[in-house]
């Protein structure tokens, strides 16, 4: 008798360890990607996510958005609408309504347009920081006129630096996007906007690659462009590329920084004593690694602020201050 109730409270022991572990796990990853671990597959993120797609028609161009407020509020491209006021939203319950465009930003391709109806299904926008290569992901939108088509795949890399735009920090997904998808959400597999997709890369009898802005960076936009209507962007004015040194066998290296080929004569650096051949490696106290990240680093600095650029000049770092200026 009495090793029987041992072995009850040995398997009541093992019991409790293993709810404690799987505890563990969760507040993990709870802690770690700051969502709830799910269950979702494709078919639920469909379901779920297809009503808050909206099919765009703006003059002759059509195109997808995604409402992300209840009231009214629709992110999508801004090449899908252009600077046009003639802008029609169609539901997925068939209702079609005129959008407002309350602002758009040409150098991230967001727009924001606002339809008159409350109580409206809508999407959350993800944390994009969380976003993993491999992870599963759906797009929906309207591909050639055929709406709220659904379509998946994977994360193929992120932070990707090249694409149409000024800013570029994009998702790529090897989930089929087509002319029509451009507005679009990518969702994660719960359900949340992961990115707004935008662009392909394709070639004949090769495939294609999509690509979508990152939904820290459509935040970013969304709020603005609500707010104040425009987004106001800090300028440095100076040209720049990425710098690889090559040693005598053509072996080369990348070096962080950015260096400075040129100048814009209209903004601060020139005057303040920045020289061709300078290599830009922090500003204030965020190191600066690539062009890219230069820019979109000097992008959310307000213009008038008052910053150190810390340079390279042969083998000598020195601190430059600056005043931004606005980017024209």
């Amino acid at each position: 008798m009495l090793r029987r109730d041992q072995i009850k409270i040995l398997w009541t022991v093992i019991i409790i360890l293993i709810i404690i572990q799987l505890a563990s796990i969760f507040l993990f990853y709870q802690n770690n990607y700051g969502e709830v671990l799910t269950i979702n597959n494709i078919e639920d993120v469909a379901e779920k996510a297809t009503s808050s797609v909206v099919f765009i028609r703006a003059d002759e161009k059509t195109g997808s958005g995604v409402i992300v407020a209840s009231d009214g509020y629709i992110i999508t491209n801004y090449h899908v609408v252009d600077d046009t006021d003639n802008i029609t939203v169609r539901l997925h319950n068939k209702n079609i309504y005129v959008a407002e465009n309350v602002g758009v930003d040409k150098s991230t391709d967001i727009a924001v347009l606002k339809i008159n109806v409350d109580n409206l299904d809508f999407l959350e926008l993800a944390d994009s920081d969380n976003a993993k290569v491999g992870s599963e992901v759906v797009a929906i939108g309207n591909p050639f006129g055929l709406d709220f088509t659904v379509t998946s795949g994977i994360i193929s890399a992120v932070h990707r630096d090249r694409g149409p735009t000024v800013y570029r920090d994009f998702i790529q997904t090897d989930a089929s996007i087509n002319p029509g998808n451009s507005g679009g959400p990518l969702l994660d597999l719960n359900s949340k906007v992961i990115g707004i997709n935008t662009f392909i890369i394709s070639e004949e009898n090769a495939g294609e690659l999509g690509f979508a802005i990152p939904s820290n960076l459509v935040k970013k936009i969304f709020l603005t462009l609500t707010n104040d209507g425009k987004v106001d962007r800090g300028y440095i004015g100076v040209i720049v590329e990425d710098l690889i040194k090559f040693d005598d066998k053509g072996n080369g290296v990348f070096i962080e920084g950015s260096l400075v080929t040129g100048f814009d004569d209209t903004g601060p650096a020139l005057g303040a004593g920045i020289k061709q051949g300078d290599l830009i490696i922090a500003i204030d106290n965020k190191t600066i690694t690539s062009s890219n990240e230069l820019r979109n680093h000097v992008a959310w600095i307000s213009p008038g602020t008052d910053i150190n650029i810390t340079i390279k000049r042969n083998e000598t770092t020195m601190i430059i201050p600056l005043k931004l200026s606005l980017r024209p």
